[in-house]
């Protein structure tokens, strides 16, 4: 269990130096001290909110789900107008893509196999729909 606990250390000390979390921590920093950012992202969530609770109350249908797609990608495209939040959301993605990909790799050897791809339903770091 000692070798373990130790190479989980390296781990995170690698992580720590990682590119993706140098930047990711920069951008956080440039994003909290932009309020033109704040207040796009506030924006982006009061309608991603209210998206979701109109798809709640109604039946989901194909249409409906088409519309509230291409709706949540109108919203990620103004959200993205402003530079600061594109930037940080993207930095936020990367990073959250190596500690995926980190994960896949000690279940990949925990399990004995990969994890399927495709969507988890968790929306944060997502570059939109397909």
């Amino acid at each position: 269990m000692e070798e373990i606990l130790k190479k989980a250390h390296e781990l995170g000390e690698l992580i720590a130096k990682s590119k993706e979390l140098i930047r990711c921590q920069e951008q956080e920093i440039t994003f909290a001290n932009d309020p033109d950012a704040q207040t796009a992202v506030s924006e982006y969530d009061k309608k991603s909110k209210a998206l979701a609770e109109e798809m709640r109350q109604g039946g989901m249908t194909p249409e409906k789900l088409e519309s509230f797609r291409s709706r949540m990608n109108e919203n990620m495209k103004e959200l993205t107008k402003n530079t600061t939040a594109k930037n940080y959301l993207e930095a936020k993605s990367a990073f959250n893509q190596l500690i995926n990909q980190v994960n896949e790799i000690i279940g990949y050897h925990i399990r004995g196999e990969e994890e399927s791809g495709g969507c988890s339903g968790n929306c944060s770091g997502c570059s939109g729909c397909h």
